[in-house]
């Protein structure tokens, strides 16, 4: 299937793109565990997770939608309809926010208040403009935001931490300087301007938008809960500074997540698109056999590596969260293939089986934390994001027979799951030669199984790299 090699394509170009913002990301790591107290990292964690948490309501999963609907236009007249309805929609429900929130500031104290205003700002702006990239076909642009906004807050965050001695300030100010760089350079890039067109506006749009998109909203609240609002159970029961070293424990699944991130978003373009094809089926299978096999041997090799590194990177009371690692990976794990799926349900425009999936999974979430976290600590945290999302991924391949089936190789897993369970427990109970023993068979295992891709990845980038230069001399 064509489709097939420009899903290929565009994943290895936001790869290219992400990998390179999370790596600066990584290596900041030991500056903020040196700088910054497990208490105060935590604060700013607590920031992220709310903003996470507003934005779909502020939104009303717009950005969501405006994508979902550029992706079939080819007419300027209709992407300037869909963007201008969705901006102006959008923009309304940003300025009724800012009113309420600065009303309560009135009233009310919030440390950093005003600085997370501007960061969640700034954020949903961000986010608009790189969906309408992707929806428009900037698939470049699109990967190169990610990449200049990380440069831009990493930079920041030097400047801000080591010359002028900021403390959490540098946070917000690098994260909305970096956020207003990035929605210029878009805005300049794609010519924007010539989307936007208030004759364009179009209430029936917005209101077909609303359909598609307002069961998104729950749905985006419920994955809040079992990614996110573990953070607040963390500081309710255990304190702050647990939420600052259950931060640090979610940096090594971060990169996992970042991965299956990287392939999503090019999964969702392909899975939209062979929707109505008639064999789907088939592709979807072929593909998650690949993302199966990649996604748990990744998970062997990082839970095995993860010890080691933070020995060496991380500093003080931050070690320990390598404990909860593993777990979380297998959590991250389960939410990719929840995400797999979710990418076929976007295709069928079944948004609300999305969201009920990911309302049971929350639940799951909330019941687990209240019933354990007092008795076993961060473990019920991770154990409970864990079940929340394996619990998700199981209802969206029950309820998918409708709609596509997608084929799981038992055989793989019959394999790779028991490997990966002795992963987890490998750092417990084994000294750092074992430790090393078993990060040398975890490599080999990754490339057994992925060797196959991993030479057509190869074979692809010759092609792309032999054409460009082909065009340069021709030049």
């Amino acid at each position: 299937m064509a489709n097939g090699t420009k899903l290929l394509k565009d994943t290895l170009l936001y790869s290219v793109a992400n990998f390179g913002s999370k790596i600066l990301v990584f290596l900041m790591l030991p500056l903020y565990t040196h700088y910054f107290t497990t208490a105060e990292y935590g604060l700013w964690d607590i920031v992220v997770t709310t903003a996470t948490l507003l934005a779909p309501f502020i939104t009303f999963e717009l950005v969501a939608a405006v994508y979902r609907w550029l992706l079939e236009e080819n007419a300027k007249a209709a992407k300037q309809s869909i963007i201008t309805s969705g901006a102006v929609t959008i923009l309304r429900n940003l300025l009724i926010f800012n009113v309420l929130t600065v009303f309560l500031f009135v009233f009310i104290s919030v440390p950093y208040g005003w600085e997370a205003l501007a960061f969640i700002d700034v954020s949903v702006f961000t986010s608009f403009m790189q969906q309408c990239a992707r929806g428009l076909g900037f698939n470049k642009l699109f990967a190169l935001i990610g990449i200049v906004q990380t440069a831009i807050t990493v930079t920041l965050n030097l400047i801000f931490i080591l010359i002028l001695d900021l403390r959490l300030e540098a946070f917000f100010y690098s994260a909305i300087i970096a956020g207003i760089c990035v929605v210029v350079m878009a805005w300049i890039a794609m010519g924007f301007g010539r989307y936007l067109s208030l004759k364009a506006y179009s209430k029936k749009l917005v209101k077909s938008f609303l359909v598609y998109s307002i069961p998104i909203i729950p749905g985006a609240a419920s994955w809040w809960v079992m990614t996110m609002s573990d953070r607040y159970f963390i500081t309710i029961f255990l304190g702050m500074d647990d939420n600052g070293i259950y931060a640090i424990a979610n940096k090594i699944p971060a990169v996992l997540l970042m991965v299956s991130s990287v392939f999503s978003l090019a999964w969702k373009d392909s899975a939209i698109v062979e929707f109505e094809s008639a064999d789907k089926n088939e592709y979807y299978s072929k593909v998650f056999r690949h993302f199966f096999r990649l996604m748990t041997t990744a998970v062997i090799c990082l839970t095995l590596l993860t010890k080691p590194v933070l020995a060496l990177f991380i500093a003080g009371d931050f070690y320990s969260s390598w404990k909860y690692i593993g777990i979380l990976l297998l959590a991250t794990l389960v939410s990719s293939f929840s995400q797999f799926w979710g990418a076929g349900y976007h295709g069928a425009r079944k948004t609300n089986l999305i969201f009920v999936s990911s309302l049971v999974g929350a639940i799951v979430n909330v019941l687990v934390n209240l019933l354990l976290i007092q008795y076993i600590g961060l473990y019920a945290v991770a154990i409970s994001t864990f079940l929340a999302f394996l619990v998700m991924w199981l209802m969206r391949v029950y309820f998918a027979g409708s709609y596509f089936t997608i084929r799981i190789n038992y055989r793989d897993m019959l394999i790779l799951l028991p490997v990966m369970a002795a992963a987890i427990i490998v750092p417990f109970i084994f000294d750092w030669v074992g430790i090393a023993i078993s990060i040398c068979l975890g490599i080999l295992l990754f490339f057994m199984y992925n060797w196959r891709m991993m030479m057509l990845v190869f074979q692809n980038m010759k092609e792309m790299v032999v054409r460009r230069l082909g065009k340069a001399n021709r030049g």
